[in-house]
């Protein structure tokens, strides 16, 4: 699929190179948004499960936000802000590896860790909106961007919080995070031209 069959498509509003590249990878986004709700979901139902499986989630879940932030800045999907986009991308996957090195690693040292991650996550985000905002506008960006930061921010000052609240905390915002990212996934794939 090209920009000008997108274009043809809706020839009153044409679409940016950006978002034509996403409409063709929507899957990628599926993908993205259904390994999130499974997390936030097993969080919510098994809440009472050892620190290992949260932990181990949680990297996993790192993990794949890692793969696919890298693939965003080497792919050019992040205009303006690639190298951010790919920085980011290579501290998800460290942190990922490195919570799944020691999977029983104290509890106030996962929450900083996680809590510093989203934070500068958030931060990239939010400058992503402003700098270089796709055609949907700055909304789902700023968004994120903003919940990324303001969880991170709530972990990195009350690390002390119990291990429930966390988990509670973290269910919650790969929750919102998945459906966010599933209502994404269903708009690029609209913007697909019909086989």
């Amino acid at each position: 699929m090209t920009h000008s069959q997108i274009a043809e498509r809706e020839p009153d509003r044409p679409l940016p190179p950006l978002l034509v590249n996403l409409a063709e990878h929507w899957g990628l986004v599926l993908a993205y948004a259904i390994v999130t709700l499974a997390m936030g979901v097993a969080l919510l139902v098994w809440p009472d499960v050892t620190i290992t499986i949260f932990t181990v989630l949680v990297a996993i879940q790192l993990l794949v936000m890692g793969v696919l932030r890298l693939v965003a800045a080497v792919s050019g999907r992040t205009e303006g802000i690639r190298v951010l986009v790919g920085l980011t991308g290579g501290i998800a996957l460290i942190v990922g590896l490195l919570i799944l090195r020691d999977p029983l690693q104290s509890v106030l040292v996962v929450a900083m860790v996680l809590g510093v991650f989203w934070l500068i996550a958030g931060i990239v985000d939010v400058l992503g909106a402003l700098v270089s905002p796709g055609a949907g506008g700055r909304a789902f960006e700023l968004v994120t961007g903003l919940l990324s930061m303001l969880f991170g921010g709530f972990l990195v000052v009350f690390t002390d919080f119990s291990l429930k609240v966390l988990v509670l905390l973290v269910a919650l915002w790969l929750l919102l995070a998945g459906a966010l990212a599933l209502f994404a996934a269903l708009r690029l794939r609209s913007l697909r031209p019909a086989a």
